[in-house]
């Protein structure tokens, strides 16, 4: 049954419902936000005194179900989520308090940062402007809800903080999974040029083709390329992604340039397929890295989740309307057993 297939799933959305706060500010705030839930409004639960209203969790459940649009989610999975949005909603509450205590501040350059990211959607800062006035949004309400959003994640940022991962933890993850994650495919190494226009690639062409060094081809059209690897550092293509549009570099001789490449309507290619790459086991060296940013990632979580925990203990809840949270019990039984 999805209920429980969708039961880790929710958890992690629940934690990147109030980790990614300036996501949730853009959803709000940016083109599309601020949908409406009907007429019919009253409060379900209360958070630490506050009331929580069927709209709120409404609205959560229409982010859930973009964020999952591969997920199929019926009836019988509602309650479930509606829990879910409800504990975020408890976890962001925790935080907010947590910030004052802590005399968590947020400067007026971190403010303008955020505000300028979300006017970036828009072609104009009148477009943004306009786009506020007309869906009836408080200038003064929006600042301070990114305000909040910038200090909770700060609270975040020291739970997690000081997380090291070693050397020896990175070895044992390697040797436990380097065949199962770290065995590439045959393939080629290439360099590559992305441009938005047929006319921008062929004339980039024209001067590779004439001679011209690639690095300093790809400088002079610098305006024009929308993605490219240095020469020195290509990157790896595996045999089975030569489908497609891309197919004619199986067939192009290492050293050689490609003809133009129409990967999608936005974007034409220039490759250059420099050395091919037999099936392999990428060494440590060269994922050490890797490893080591996913596992810092992974402690950071576990110590995040904790703390969620951990406040949602600590926060009066009262649920108002048990019709809609039948699961919680439930809910929170499966906590205890995993």
């Amino acid at each position: 049954m999805l209920m429980n297939k969708l039961r880790t799933q929710v958890k992690w959305i629940m934690a990147a419902i109030v980790v990614v706060f300036v996501l949730s500010i853009f959803l709000m705030y940016g083109p599309g936000g601020g949908r409406g839930t009907g007429n019919k409004d009253y409060a379900v639960a209360e958070v630490d005194g506050r009331k929580v209203m069927r709209s709120q969790i409404e609205a959560g459940l229409a982010e859930i179900a973009e964020q999952a649009q591969n997920t199929q989610v019926t009836s019988e999975d509602l309650p479930l989520l509606r829990r879910n949005v409800l504990d975020s909603i408890i976890i962001e509450a925790g935080l907010k308090k947590e910030a004052k205590n802590r005399d968590i501040k947020v400067t007026d350059e971190e403010l303008e940062k955020v505000i300028a990211q979300i006017e970036s959607q828009f072609p104009t800062k009148e477009a943004f402007m306009q786009y506020m006035e007309q869906s009836g949004i408080d200038e003064k309400k929006m600042k301070q809800d990114i305000t909040d959003r910038l200090a909770q994640q700060k609270v975040l940022e020291s739970v997690s903080g000081g997380v090291v991962v070693s050397d020896d933890e990175v070895a044992k993850f390697y040797e436990s999974t380097k065949d199962l994650f770290f065995r590439r495919p045959a393939g080629y190494n290439v360099n590559f040029a992305s441009f938005g226009t047929k006319d921008q690639a062929m004339k980039a062409r024209a001067r590779l083709s004439s001679g011209a060094e690639w690095d300093k081809v790809l400088d002079e059209v610098s305006k024009d390329v929308k993605n490219s690897t240095p020469y020195g550092k290509p990157t790896f293509v595996a045999e089975k992604d030569m489908a497609g549009p891309m197919k004619v570099l199986m067939d192009l001789p290492l050293g050689k340039l490609s003809p133009l490449i129409s990967a999608t309507s936005e974007d034409v290619l220039l490759v250059v397929k420099r050395s091919r790459s037999p099936e392999r086991v990428l060494s440590l060296p060269e994922v050490k890295d890797e490893i080591q940013k996913m596992l810092k990632a992974q402690k950071e979580r576990e110590l995040q989740q904790k703390f969620f925990q951990e406040m949602k203990s600590k926060t009066p809840v009262k649920i108002l309307d048990p019709s809609i949270f039948p699961a919680d019990k439930a809910a929170e039984s499966a906590d205890k057993t995993e």
